[in-house]
């Protein structure tokens, strides 16, 4: 079963391997990035093959996961962003209506939920 690739974004290797393990459990292809900066260098050159991207705010780099969502929901608006942070209880009001804000600790069953709810099966 393949719906397209998910992007995690997530400084912490345990947390990158549980939302990676998390995707793939499912039937998704995941690539991993430790920075926002990364992801999106990777979306220029592979933006057919990105569905959703689960991406942490605070990260090394240029640029915040909330960055990363503005950026590609702007630029590619059929690739789903959901955000999370442990740092910051609520989305900034600036966030792409497109994107959705949970906090962490996230839940298994929301993460999933709602990156099945908007990437479509290809």
């Amino acid at each position: 079963m393949r719906h397209g690739k998910i992007l995690v974004v997530e400084d912490d290797p345990m947390l990158r391997m549980d939302a990676t393990l998390l995707f793939e459990e499912a039937g998704f292809d995941v690539a991993e990035f430790d920075s926002a900066d990364d992801a999106l260098a990777y979306v220029w050159d592979c933006t057919e093959e990105v569905a959703a991207i689960f991406t942490d705010v605070e990260m090394l780099g240029s640029a915040s996961g909330f960055d990363l969502a503005a950026i590609v929901i702007s630029a590619w608006p059929h690739i789903a962003v959901l955000v999370t942070s442990g740092f910051h209880s609520d989305a900034p009001d600036d966030l792409p209506s497109r994107a959705r804000f949970i906090p962490k600790p996230w839940h298994p069953a929301e993460v999933l939920g709602f990156v099945k709810g908007n990437v479509s099966h290809h």
